[in-house]
């Protein structure tokens, strides 16, 4: 799959989300700023700029040089990650001063090995290795511990202006079915193992070869936000990025670290 094709897959993904959403959008639109960011979007009253960004590395699969043993640090295995954040930032640069929240997007519609899959990932690319702190009371006990932005992350002291990350997640009907199908018919067929000389296993498979005829076609496409900490930043409201899936991250009370949002924390 070639890069043009990869980032044209991930812009695509994201106008699908946004037309499930009802929301409309320009595409690269002119601000006069010598950059066209990809989405200018209207969600309801409210305005939001966007900048996806796709991958075309093999991340932790890079051929090592000849001699070397291959293996990967963290700090290179989050390297993609940082530098299309960095790269989609540079894109945005230039709007701080029309007040609407500056939105970069990561998708990974070739299936690069980028750890992009897990939250904890993002979180560190973003703002470095968590970290957890906690001080000493008067009393001499240790108090609650509270994760702390660790280094090297892209938005650690760079691009202030950026209110999101969004990360685009896919699920397919067919697999999310057919994990189901197996959950709920495993234990019919026998032993797992080769006591019944795999009849229980070659039944399994001729069981769900007929059933996944009516598997369901289709996909869910959904966002995972991760709010950043910056203050000066436009804040993106939270009742933007809202489907039945999507997910989002804001900062903690003492604005050290993102953590999930759930239905009892306040928006702003």
């Amino acid at each position: 799959m070639n890069a043009l094709r990869i980032g044209e897959l991930a812009e695509a993904r994201v106008a699908q989300y946004l037309r499930e959403r009802g929301y409309t959008f320009e595409v690269e639109p002119e601000f006069g700023t010598g950059r066209h960011p990809d989405y200018l979007i209207s969600a309801g009253e409210h305005t939001i700029v966007a900048e996806v960004k796709a991958f075309e590395t093999y991340g932790m699969f890079q051929v090592p040089v000849a001699g070397q043993v291959m293996t990967r640090s963290l700090e290179d295995a989050l390297s993609p990650i940082r530098k299309q954040i960095k790269k989609a930032a540079g894109q945005l640069r230039g709007l701080q001063d029309r007040r609407w929240p500056l939105v970069v997007v990561l998708d990974n519609p070739g299936g690069r090995p980028i750890p992009l899959d897990s939250p904890h990932m993002v979180l560190s690319a973003m703002y470095g290795d968590l970290t957890l702190q906690a001080s000493f009371e008067p009393d001499g006990g240790l108090g609650e511990f509270q994760p702390v932005a660790g280094r090297n992350g892209s938005l650690r002291t760079d691009h202030p202006y950026i209110s999101a990350v969004a990360v685009v997640r896919r699920e397919d009907h067919a697999a999310l079915w057919a994990a189901e199908w197996f959950d709920a018919h495993r234990d019919g067929f026998g032993p797992a193992g080769a006591e019944d000389g795999g009849q229980g296993a070659k039944a399994m498979v001729a069981a769900f070869a007929e059933a996944s005829k009516d598997a369901p076609e289709g996909h869910d496409i959904f966002l995972e936000v991760f709010e950043t900490l910056s203050a000066s930043a436009v804040p993106l409201p939270r009742d933007v990025f809202t489907g039945p899936r999507d997910r989002r991250w804001i900062p903690n009370a003492g604005r050290t670290a993102l953590v999930p949002l759930t239905s009892g924390t306040s928006g702003r």
